[in-house]
């Protein structure tokens, strides 16, 4: 991942990629593949990304600037519910060629999120806790309440994510590690075949081998924040004494 290390250590100014249905609007930082914004208004999302970037940077080990100067390089409408964190955007960057070493460090970054969610749900006390205030219902179904709950719909999700590009495991077996590891292994299979060179259309959504792999990250993280949050919440309440975290959301 040494390329993310060194992309996030020289950065000054950041693209962001916009999407929004005019209910919510949902930002991709072009720089750093899965690192994502929210808002109501487009302005509300912008004026995260100094957070955002600071807490990815961190994540690697790199140490954040203050601030970044932001650009909007491409925006997208859409009817989905971003308000929800739905989102379909291709992004110019997903249709970019792929070199052996860039896909290297996407599927290690993928790789290496992976680990930093399960040892987020590994750390935490109490995983079967209720948090009556996510009782709710979204695009996807009922969201989960629970981290097990969120860890699972996590680790449904990996599925869903290899078939956007026609893809299946032989078996559904092991834990959320080996998954992920099994998904890395059957998307390098179709990089050694095909590059990025794919243009994958399904259920009215255009995909390719890099975004997919972009959405790993931002599945993981945007589920990883939630479990942050549900963890505050306990600690607010006296529940548990602190908790880790070490995707550093919390600057």
């Amino acid at each position: 991942m040494q390329r993310a290390k060194s992309d996030i250590a020289r950065a000054r100014r950041i693209s962001v990629a916009v999407e929004t249905n005019g209910r919510g609007f949902i930002g991709f930082i072009v720089q750093l593949p899965g690192a994502y914004v929210r808002g109501e208004t487009e302005e509300e999302a912008l004026s995260k990304v100094d957070s955002e970037a600071g807490s990815y940077a961190k994540w690697l080990g790199v140490e954040p600037r203050v601030h970044y100067e932001t650009h909007v390089s491409q925006r997208h409408v859409c009817t989905l519910a971003v308000e929800d964190a739905d989102s379909e955007i291709l992004l110019d960057e997903d249709k970019s060629r792929m070199s052996d070493y860039a896909f290297k460090e996407l599927s290690d970054l993928a790789r290496y999120s992976g680990e930093t969610f399960y040892a987020l749900y590994r750390n935490a006390e109490l995983e079967n806790w209720v948090d009556e205030r996510r009782i709710r219902k979204t695009f996807y179904g009922e969201t989960p309440k629970t981290i097990r709950e969120i860890l699972e719909h996590v680790n449904g999700t990996q599925y869903y994510y290899l078939s956007r590009a026609n893809l299946t495991l032989k078996e559904r077996t092991g834990g959320f590690l080996q998954v992920r590891r099994n998904c890395l292994s059957i998307l390098r299979d179709l990089f050694e075949e095909q590059q990025n060179d794919q243009l994958f259309r399904v259920d009215n959504e255009e995909w390719t081998l890099r975004k997919i792999l972009r959405r790993f990250v931002w599945h993981d993280r945007i589920h990883g924040k939630a479990i942050v949050r549900i963890m505050q919440k306990q600690k607010q309440l006296g529940l548990i004494a602190g908790f880790e975290d070490p995707f550093r959301f919390i600057t």
